[in-house]
């Protein structure tokens, strides 16, 4: 993968992560609020089948393992290497929008 190829990848993941991130924020807040109210009775956002290996009961823990693979992902030396880490980061990051996004709905139907 030529080089260029691999900053834009990287680039469009810090882009992610950071959206990622600010939903990951309101939605811990409104976790506690709920938690706070004596709901949100779970152990982990994710099971243990899960493609993440934090198993929290707040999203920001994962945002933080997203960004350790990012790391890893921009400190890949081949090719091969490279698409192996890629193809993990972007189905984590998939994982993770889906959650969020699932998470928003059940938020705003309480």
């Amino acid at each position: 993968m030529p080089a260029m190829d691999t900053q834009q990848v990287i680039k469009q993941i810090q882009t992610n992560l950071k959206e990622i991130y600010h939903k990951a924020v309101d939605a811990d807040r409104v976790l506690k609020q709920l938690s706070e109210q004596g709901h949100g009775k779970f152990n982990a956002l994710f099971d243990e089948e899960s493609l993440f290996k934090t198993h929290e009961r707040e999203f920001l823990p994962y945002v933080e393992e997203l960004a350790s693979d990012l790391v890893l992902l921009e400190e890949c030396e081949d090719e091969e290497h490279f698409v192996s880490q890629l193809k993990q980061t972007v189905a984590k990051l998939e994982q993770m929008h889906l959650l969020l996004a699932q998470f928003k709905d059940v938020a705003k139907a309480q």
